[in-house]
């Protein structure tokens, strides 16, 4: 019996070691780095001296740059089918593939770049994005800019007539209607004015669809290499983007790497030319009824195709708003041609 009750003490020393044993836990202590307020201020900042980033200036400069003053949120920002470009949250929810924006935020920083979660300023997009059309050009850093600088409607789509099978006493009703007040190149077709494309083309007529190969070429980043082209002046070039500001002045310095000592942007005549055949396209879609006395097109009014043909290629030209430098060939050859096909001069 004392035997038996020796080895039952035995096996309950045994279990009760193994126990302890089993429920021992290694406590491991990890380091953690609080990165601190200090790292913040590596961008947040207001000294230039503390800026690892530049972003003291960049926001200056960007304080002047339409995509900043805020002038373009407004209700568009608020509306789904406009948010993507006109407001910063909106933009940025596009991407992300949502379709609802509940609220306009204006366009900073953020809206381009991600910071707090790349840990960088990589832009947010860096491939081809499709022009109205469909084409794809890969454009390397400028690709951002035609994820919104498009007509935002294929020409052919635009000038779809009205009622294409439908006839009235045997006679087609294939007029084509202008849909709305922003119908046309929606104010910014620099993407295709740029590559020359997305234009009316009447028939009879050749189109000249090549880029100026100095204004396409990939050290120049195509649109950074001019409208992002450092200059001391901070409202021209760098991240204002601009290319003249409310003074006067002009940020020439990427256009004199090829033209000779420019002052301004008139090269061979070219903005004074495109002025010229805009205002004479202008009077004559006017008579017609197709734009009114501002060039915006009037919600409603309909036209042959040929008539709000010539209406398309004068709201992108307007929209465009570089007066031909984008694309100088393309550009004259539409107005020209528009110009011809009213019954205005001949094209040249």
């Amino acid at each position: 019996m004392s035997t038996s009750r020796n080895l039952t003490l035995i096996i309950m020393a045994l279990v009760a070691v193994l126990a302890l044993v089993g429920c021992t836990r290694e406590i491991t202590t990890v380091e953690q780095i609080d990165p601190g307020a200090s790292n913040c201020f590596n961008c947040h900042t207001d000294d230039p001296e503390t800026d690892q980033y530049g972003l003291t200036d960049k926001q200056l400069e960007w304080s002047f740059s339409n995509h900043g003053i805020g002038a373009y949120v407004g209700y568009a920002g608020g509306r789904n089918g406009c948010s993507g470009c006109h407001s910063g949250a909106g933009f940025v929810a596009r991407l992300d593939g949502a379709t609802d924006v509940p609220y306009a935020t204006t366009i900073g920083c953020w809206a381009c770049h991600a910071p707090h979660t790349t840990g960088d300023f990589a832009l947010r997009i860096n491939e081809p994005q499709p022009l109205s059309n469909g084409l794809m050009r890969d454009i390397g850093s400028s690709n951002i800019c035609t994820a919104c600088h498009v007509a935002r409607t294929a020409v052919d789509v635009a000038l779809a007539p009205e009622f294409p099978d439908s006839t009235v006493g045997g006679v087609p009703l294939d007029q084509v209607r202008i849909t709305s007040s922003h119908w046309g190149g929606h104010h910014g077709p620099q993407g295709e004015m740029f590559y020359g494309n997305n234009g009316y083309h009447f028939d009879g007529y050749t189109y000249r669809t090549d880029v100026p190969p100095a204004h396409d070429v990939e050290g120049m980043t195509r649109c950074f290499g001019c409208h992002g082209n450092a200059n001391p002046v901070v409202d021209l070039g760098g991240h204002s983007f601009q290319q003249r500001n409310t003074a006067g002045d002009m940020n020439v310095a990427s256009c004199n790497r090829c033209h000779d000592a420019l002052v301004d942007f008139d090269v061979n005549g070219v903005q004074t030319e495109t002025a010229e055949l805009l205002e004479t396209l202008h009077g004559l879609l006017e008579t017609l009824g197709l734009v009114d006395v501002d060039g915006h097109p009037i919600s409603g009014a309909r036209g042959t195709e040929v008539q709000v043909g010539a209406a398309w290629n004068f709201i992108n030209v307007e929209e465009d708003r570089s007066m031909g430098v984008h694309n100088p060939n393309y550009i004259h050859d539409l107005l020209t041609s528009s110009i011809a096909a009213l019954g205005g001069a001949p094209a040249k």
